[in-house]
C-alpha cells in the first residue's frame, strides 16, 4: 500500500536526520507492523520488529491506563530511558503510533522534537490511507462533537494540537 511506502520513507528520513536513533518503527495501535528501519541496538543484534510493534501496543494500552487514571488527557508520549539509551514512542493520529530507539548520547530535546514531527506526517499518511477509519471503527469511539464559535468540539488539529489517540478501555482487573 502507498501509505506503507511513505510511513517507510518517513522512518529513513528521521534516522538519516538524527544518526543516534539506532531504529524506528511504526505500527497500528493493535499492535501490527505498518513499517520499520531497525538497526542493530546493543551488543549488535537487531531487534525483530513484529515482537517490538506488540509491545509498543502492550505498553501503549498501559499508558492509556495510566493517563486516565492520573486525568492526564489522552495518550500523546511514551519515554523510556535505560541503562544503554531510550525508547520513544509517540501517538501517530488514531490509527497508528511511532517508537524510535535511541543511544544514550542523543539529545532528548532533539529526540522529542523529531519524534514529534515526524508523528505527525505519518498521522496524515495513515490518515490518508483508510488505517485511520479501520481504527475508529475497531475502538468504537463516538463522532466528534458539531464544533462551537469557541472551538470545542473541533477535531484537535484544528485548535492547533496534534490529534491523540482515542482512550480505550480496558476491562477492571480481576480478584485474586
Amino acid at each position: 500500500m502507498a501509505a506503507e511506502a511513505g510511513v517507510a520513507e518517513e522512518l529513513r528520513g528521521l534516522r538519516a536526520r538524527v544518526p543516534q536513533v539506532g531504529g524506528a518503527l511504526a505500527a497500528s495501535v493493535d499492535g501490527f507492523v505498518l513499517a520499520e528501519d531497525l538497526g542493530p541496538v546493543s551488543g549488535g543484534r537487531r531487534p525483530d520488529a513484529e515482537p517490538l510493534a506488540a509491545l509498543t501496543a502492550a505498553a501503549l494500552g498501559l499508558a492509556f491506563r495510566m493517563n486516565e487514571a492520573t486525568g492526564r488527557g489522552a495518550f500523546r508520549e511514551l519515554l523510556v530511558h535505560g541503562e544503554l539509551g531510550y525508547v520513544a514512542t509517540y501517538a501517530a493520529g488514531p490509527a497508528a503510533v511511532l517508537t524510535l530507539l535511541a543511544d544514550d548520547r542523543i539529545n532528548v530535546g532533539r529526540l522529542q522534537l523529531e519524534g514529534r514531527r515526524t508523528a505527525g506526517r505519518i498521522a496524515a499518511l495513515v490518515a490518508g490511507s483508510g488505517h485511520a477509519a479501520e481504527a475508529r471503527q475497531a475502538t468504537a469511539a463516538p463522532p466528534p462533537a458539531a464544533p462551537t464559535a469557541s472551538g470545542e468540539g473541533r477535531p484537535p488539529t484544528e485548535r492547533g494540537r496534534r490529534p491523540a489517540l482515542p482512550t480505550r478501555r480496558l476491562p477492571p482487573p480481576s480478584p485474586r
